[in-house]
């Protein structure tokens, strides 16, 4: 935090008015966190039209009450076995420039997320590196980490950074056919599953879940992956939806972006009649079909789904914390299970 020369004295913390602080929270995530174009639309959707509604505390300085930094709270529905859960999502903490001070910022986090036990079950974020000794004193604990995971498809463009480029293109073809082949095996003809592109989610395909362990997980229904992933400002995402050609309700699904020649996986599910390793192969040769010579996921998974990845020739790339506090001093889940679903952007 920069030493800036504004008393702490002069900053206050409040609900903001959806209505009347609108246009001055949006002005400061523009100031503060880039991506102009795209914040106005992001406020509309995030705090205006998600389901379960959301939370906006204000940082205001000086007589005239200006709004010079927010902290928003997302509820979300949650379960962790068959106990339900009010969650709170910690998005768009951001403070302009000239009143960074460790004081203000201290308790506009604080507010929020004092604010947000007061209605739910937890709360939980993702904080940046320079973010963490801030969570870390405001009793936030470390809970899990995403991480991101990349599987080639297109091998020669990641080994054109080791050998020549005659070389890296013969290796290239050789691995890219000999994962074919395995991905081939695994989706035999005689049991192939039928593979369905959708704008929107399927209903039938997301009905209620209930598991058996203490891992934390967000509750999906179509509404919800409709208003996350459809109805999104801020990025373009289909489904595919895997199934058995006699059976009408499909048996895997992944939420997926287009970045580039990347197809990114936002979110997804097996059920327990289908082999992970046959919808992995089927959701690759969807892709490589697009062009694409990578999938990306970023992720918390339980071990199983995880080792599910790593088999189909997931490699982790890098990481980020995650956060979380809750009311009590003992945890109410073991472990947490998360996706792009379960974040704001």
């Amino acid at each position: 935090m920069s030493a800036e020369p504004a008393p702490e004295a002069t900053y206050s913390v409040e609900d903001g008015d959806l209505a009347r602080d609108g246009e001055g929270a949006v002005a400061v995530w523009r100031a503060s966190l880039g991506q102009v174009e795209g914040r106005a639309a992001k406020f509309a959707w995030f705090y205006r039209d998600a389901p379960a509604g959301a939370l906006l505390q204000v940082l205001r300085f000086g007589p005239g009450g200006d709004v010079v930094g927010t902290a928003g709270v997302g509820w979300r529905a949650m379960r962790v076995g068959d106990r339900r859960l009010r969650a709170g999502l910690l998005a768009d903490m951001a403070v302009l420039s000239g009143h960074r001070l460790l004081g203000p910022a201290l308790q506009l986090q604080r507010a929020a997320c004092e604010r947000a036990l007061q209605q739910c079950d937890l709360v939980y974020g993702f904080p940046n590196q320079n973010a963490v000794p801030v969570v870390k004193r405001l009793g936030y604990r470390h809970v899990g980490d995403m991480a991101l995971l990349v599987c080639a498809l297109r091998h020669a463009p990641y080994l054109e950074r080791m050998l020549p480029a005659p070389l890296a293109r013969l290796g290239g073809a050789t691995l890219d056919l000999a994962l074919r082949l395995r991905d081939g095996l695994r989706d035999l003809p005689r049991r192939t599953l039928e593979a369905e592109w959708q704008d929107a989610p399927l209903a039938e395909a997301h009905p209620p879940q209930v598991h058996d362990d203490a891992i934390l997980r967000g509750e999906r229904d179509a509404e919800t992956l409709d208003w996350r992933f459809s109805r999104s400002p801020l990025a373009a995402f289909r489904f595919l939806y895997l199934r058995r050609p006699s059976e009408a309700t499909p048996c895997a699904w992944f939420a997926c972006q287009r970045d580039g020649d990347v197809l990114r996986i936002a979110d997804f599910r097996f059920t327990a009649t289908v082999s992970p390793a046959r919808a992995l192969a089927r959701l690759s040769r969807e892709a490589r079909a697009a062009g694409c010579r990578a999938l990306a996921i970023e992720c918390c998974l339980p071990e199983a789904e995880a080792a599910a990845l790593r088999r189909h020739g997931f490699r982790e790339r890098q990481r980020r914390p995650i956060y979380a506090r809750w009311h009590g001093d003992a945890a109410p889940f073991t472990g947490i299970r998360m996706t792009a679903f379960d974040e704001d952007e």
